[in-house]
């Protein structure tokens, strides 16, 4: 599914501009899709931010930016979830490094806004999200 959206991602990144109008999306279909999305994300151990994206442009619920301005708070929150979980459960502790990768996202976040709305246009982020797809889909059949 993920190279799939790549694929897709990708080959609008041709066209220009977005490729279709936008709609509002409808009640229970967006929870419908939500919950599959979260039980896909649940079994692939994968973050639901890397479904949420493409789901968003390819169904025509917001556009590049709006999906980048929706996605970013999105995996932050699930971020921040997880390792609080993993903090409460004391199973794993958190890795000794995780103070030098914590600045790492802060900038990484914010070259990645800073970028994505204001200096690319939207086929560039559109082609990024299809590579930042295609090498999720890859790691998940390779490993």
């Amino acid at each position: 599914m993920l190279l799939y959206a790549a694929w897709q991602l990708w080959r609008s990144g041709r066209a220009g501009n977005e490729m279709r109008e936008l709609r509002e999306p409808p009640l229970g279909w967006a929870m419908l899709i939500g919950a599959a999305m979260g039980l896909l994300a649940g079994l692939t151990g994968v973050g639901g931010g890397i479904f949420l994206s493409p789901l968003l442009l390819m169904l025509g619920w917001a556009g590049t930016k709006q999906t980048s301005a929706v996605a970013a708070p999105f995996i932050l929150v699930n971020s921040i979830a997880g390792l609080a979980a993993i903090a409460l459960a004391k199973s794993a502790p958190l890795p000794s490094y995780v103070w030098i990768l914590a600045p790492a996202v802060i900038i990484g976040g914010w070259l990645g806004a800073e970028y994505g709305s204001r200096r690319f246009a939207n086929p560039v982020v559109r082609r990024l999200l299809a590579v930042v797809l295609a090498l999720a889909g890859a790691k998940m059949v390779l490993v």
